[in-house]
């Protein structure tokens, strides 16, 4: 494994590039890392087996494949042993082009190994281009995993910020705690939310739309992320967005004055959810937020989520528990007369938290009043 000139600084996110030629059986060994210990990164296309089977007999040929791109937070100092930082952190690489050239790979070398094909042996010490990102953060990533899926196998939004940031899923961190769908459980306590459901929020505070959480778009998804260069591209947003949102559901749980949902003496067939928790870890609230918050920072409300965050938490909220009786009764009307239950829960969580949270606006701050008006916005919208 050998580095190749010098790095070159990425000015567009502020981090450098090295050009590093290393091995098949080398590159296969680091590579084994990054697909077994992200759930999310070794998801394997099916549908593109047969283009990579062509790929796997170009290589025994001597095909030269293109560079695959990798990307590790650690910044490399001066003068630093640049294959000794890869090796050292293994587990922390992130592949951001080339993963289904990877799996390639891996199939190519288990054959050699498998077979015992002596003759094939050579493959191992075929030469690979790789290029290394490095002291990249999370947005950097994200911005250049966009960028560079553009080929046949895209994946969404949604799919790469699971990859991005499926770190958080085994750290407590602030009073927040991630649940995996694999986990089989439902968050119940303030602070537990779904991993999944979390990554929709912050998809939708991305592209501003509430409904975009499966949506591959390559072009709206960048245009999203030069709008974020607004804020401070060196922040960790994710970090923001979610302790935001957590920050608002803790001040709605503690004005909230042992509030239940009473169906009998609101009149209504059914409640939203049986608590306050329950009301706001689901899907349709936090996209509805990451929209909102988006929309609110687009239209210069707030500089951004951070400058949002600071003045929700340092803001007194009202009438909470009268809120959430209007709001049961309001959401039984959206549920008896939505098309799309989820969409139009979605779009109601959507007005709510625009009413709640333009600082700007009289319902700002004032639970019933942005429920109110989250009513009249769905109303001229869907009826």
């Amino acid at each position: 494994m050998r580095v190749l000139g010098n790095p070159i600084i990425d000015g567009r996110i502020g981090c450098q590039n090295y050009l590093i030629e290393m091995t098949i059986g080398e590159y296969y060994d680091i590579s084994q890392n990054i697909l077994k210990n992200n759930e999310y990164q070794r998801r394997r296309v099916k549908s593109s087996s047969t283009v990579y089977s062509l790929l796997k007999g170009d290589l025994k040929q001597g095909c030269i494949m293109p560079a695959i791109v990798l990307a590790l937070a650690q910044d490399i100092k001066p003068n630093e042993d640049v294959t000794k930082v890869i090796q050292d952190n293994k587990d922390s690489i992130i592949i951001l082009d080339g993963l289904q050239r990877s799996y390639t790979i891996r199939d190519l070398v288990k054959e050699v190994y498998g077979n015992l094909v002596d003759d094939e042996k050579y493959l191992l010490n075929f030469p690979l281009r790789v290029e290394l990102y490095t002291g990249i953060n999370k947005f950097g990533i994200l911005y250049r995993m966009l960028t560079y899926n553009t080929g046949q196998t895209q994946m969404s939004t949604r799919h790469q910020i699971e990859i991005i940031y499926s770190d958080y899923i085994d750290r407590e961190q602030n009073g927040i705690k991630f649940i995996r769908e694999i986990d089989d459980a439902s968050p119940r306590k303030l602070g537990e939310y779904k991993f999944r459901d979390v990554v929709d929020g912050f998809t939708s505070y991305l592209e501003r739309d509430y409904l975009s959480i499966e949506r591959i778009d390559i072009l709206n998804s960048i245009k999203s992320l030069q709008e974020l260069t607004k804020e401070d591209p060196k922040a960790e947003l994710f970090d923001v967005f979610i302790n935001c949102y957590h920050g608002l559901v803790a001040k709605i749980e503690q004005q909230n004055h042992g509030w239940i949902p009473d169906v009998e003496r609101l009149n209504v067939e059914r409640a939203f959810a049986p608590t306050i928790i329950s009301t706001f870890n689901k899907s349709q609230s936090l996209t509805g937020f990451g929209a909102a918050m988006g929309k609110l920072i687009d239209q210069g409300i707030y500089k951004n989520i951070m400058q949002a965050k600071e003045k929700i938490d340092a803001s007194a909220l009202y009438d909470v528990a009268d809120g959430m009786d209007l709001f049961v009764m309001k959401m039984d009307i959206v549920r008896k007369n939505a098309k799309k239950i989820g969409n139009d829960q979605r779009l109601f969580f959507y007005h709510f938290y625009r009413g709640l949270l333009a600082a700007d606006a009289d319902s700002f701050m004032n639970f019933k009043s942005a429920v109110e008006y989250a009513a009249r916005q769905y109303e001229r919208e869907t009826m």
